[in-house]
């Protein structure tokens, strides 16, 4: 079973341990950036320095007892400082419940109760087309798997080397075009970016799997068997692209989006039905056997 997280300074000057850490650490930015959608930004250079794409971190407003328990959030991207060494951690996240709303608005220089990074991310094998989608606010666990397959930045402490993919497709789904924040980001990433809103108010007209058949059908994907597809969203929109993959015999890895209490595999509160190889199921803790896992594995 997973033990607590190690204490940790976040002084540039210390290199990030190899396992997760527990540290106080500030708000340096702080910004919406779609509807009922914020942006934040910490200063944690051992985070930074060891994160690696699809992991998360635990975060708690500290000296609170409403809400009373940490929440967990994808960890967006991450940065380097002036000395181009990690130290930057950004989260996205959506107001909602008790946490986020609590949260939202803090402005620079409020410290908050970090302990990450948690969890086993993505880690695809080399594939020619990456597909990438997102439902909702899915797109967090997404964005650092995109710029580590492009070329652009390699994660983790020493930093890990991965087979770069000669094109990466980003397709996201929403209710309404003002649910998308900071897409240039995908692009900076190198991904071929396509929307598709419930109302139509942009890209396609219907919901991303509804995109993924238009996209299919006009040749855009490309041969199956070049194929992988990576989702982070709602679990239904989840299990629908993982009919989806497996109708068409393409591999895909899930990130669930579980709520979760401690994160570090305790509590059990985040499990997760997954099939075993004899065909039999079991139940999984999300936080440190996931999130991610084969979407096929997944009893949705």
């Amino acid at each position: 079973m997973a033990g607590a997280p190690a204490a940790c300074s976040s002084a540039p000057s210390r290199h990030a341990p190899t396992g997760p850490c527990h540290e106080h650490v500030p708000v340096v930015a702080h910004r919406p950036i779609a509807e009922r959608t914020w942006r934040i930004r910490i200063e944690s250079p051992a985070l930074a320095a060891a994160a690696l794409p699809g992991q998360f971190a635990m975060l708690r407003l500290p000296g609170r007892t409403d809400p009373l328990l940490a929440r967990p959030l994808a960890v967006y991207d991450v940065f380097p400082g002036p000395d181009g060494r990690p130290r930057y951690v950004d989260f996205v996240y959506a107001v909602h419940g008790r946490f986020t709303p609590a949260l939202a608005g803090l402005p620079p220089g409020v410290e908050l109760a970090v302990w990450g990074p948690l969890g086993n991310g993505f880690d695809p094998p080399p594939v020619g087309h990456l597909v990438l989608v997102a439902g909702g606010i899915g797109q967090t666990a997404l964005l650092a798997l995109a710029r580590e397959r492009s070329g652009q930045v390699r994660y983790g402490s020493p930093a890990r080397v991965r087979p770069t993919v000669g094109r990466i497709t980003f397709c996201w789904g929403g209710r309404t075009a003002a649910v998308f924040g900071d897409v240039a980001d995908f692009e900076a990433a190198g991904c071929e970016v396509r929307l598709a809103t419930l109302d139509g108010t942009t890209g396609l007209r219907g919901t991303v799997v509804d995109l993924l058949d238009a996209l299919a059908a006009d040749g855009t994907l490309g041969a199956a068997g070049t194929l992988r597809v990576a989702t982070c969203g709602p679990d239904p929109m989840m299990a629908a692209v993982a009919r989806w993959t497996a109708a068409h015999g393409i591999p895909c890895d899930a990130s669930l989006e579980t709520p979760m209490a401690c994160g570090v595999g305790i509590c059990f509160t985040c499990v997760a039905p997954i099939r075993d190889a004899d065909g039999g199921w079991d139940y999984r803790r999300t936080c440190v056997e996931g999130p991610v896992f084969d979407a096929a594995r997944i009893v949705w």
